[in-house]
């Protein structure tokens, strides 16, 4: 990720590495593909993995459920998972009240950071329904026009801009009908890009790749540094 995108983003890795269990700090096992780790930091007892388990167990293609309650782990194990997946996968040990902080795949980490104060938590409510999503190396504004087209895919989407400076793209949703920060990494995907953090109401979800983004040739020198995509 560029310098640019750091920016907008730092507070937020610093808090996640104050106040959380990060990805690095997770036991030694590594999740191999189709395989989910989640740090659920309310799973305290035997009652609370087995409240969390029988969530889990009733989303399609979850094959097991491991849980370490000395490290408040959750192991899930299922067939290669979408982004929307784990979306599933987190909501699941939310309703469980396993209260997820970070998740893991072989290729990615995730971890929502809250916010921390009223100072923070006031800037977030006043996002509203807009989200804020930085993409790793945004090049240029074919590369946001792509992403743009798989977000106004989504139900829900009724506007995006871009400001290429920061590297985000910002979309501007209809409150009646929430769209998940998991269905726009999906989207994302779809466009063949890789998005670091998204920022909404809720707070903000960093994702930390675990290879670097393949470089991109420089042939669009010229472009608007802010502007409205259209449909």
């Amino acid at each position: 990720m560029r310098e640019k995108a750091k920016s907008l983003i730092a507070a937020a890795v610093m808090i996640a590495a104050a106040s959380s269990t990060a990805f690095a700090q997770s036991p030694a096992h590594q999740p191999g593909d189709g395989e989910v780790q989640v740090i659920a930091e309310k799973m305290c007892c035997k009652g609370c993995a087995q409240k969390v388990s029988g969530q889990l167990y009733t989303l399609k293609g979850v094959k097991s459920v491991g849980v370490d309650l000395s490290t408040h782990t959750v192991n899930v194990t299922l067939p290669p998972p979408s982004a929307t997946t784990l979306g599933r996968i987190w909501h699941a040990i939310e309703q469980g009240d396993g209260g997820p902080t970070s998740l893991s795949t072989s290729t990615a980490a995730y971890q929502i950071v809250r916010p921390q104060n009223e100072q923070e938590l006031r800037a977030v409510q006043q996002m509203g329904a807009t989200q804020h999503i930085v993409i790793d190396n945004l090049h240029c504004k074919g590369c946001a026009q792509k992403i743009a087209a798989q977000l106004y895919a989504l139900k829900g989407v009724t506007k995006v801009s871009v400001d290429m400076e920061r590297e985000t793209l910002i979309v501007e949703t209809n409150p009646k009908t929430p769209v998940s920060p998991w269905l726009v990494i999906d989207a994302v995907s779809a466009a063949k890009e890789r998005p670091v953090a998204i920022r909404g109401n809720y707070g903000t979800l960093v994702i930390t790749w675990a290879t670097e983004a393949a470089p991109k040739s420089n042939h669009q020198a010229q472009q608007p540094a802010r502007g409205g995509i259209q449909r």
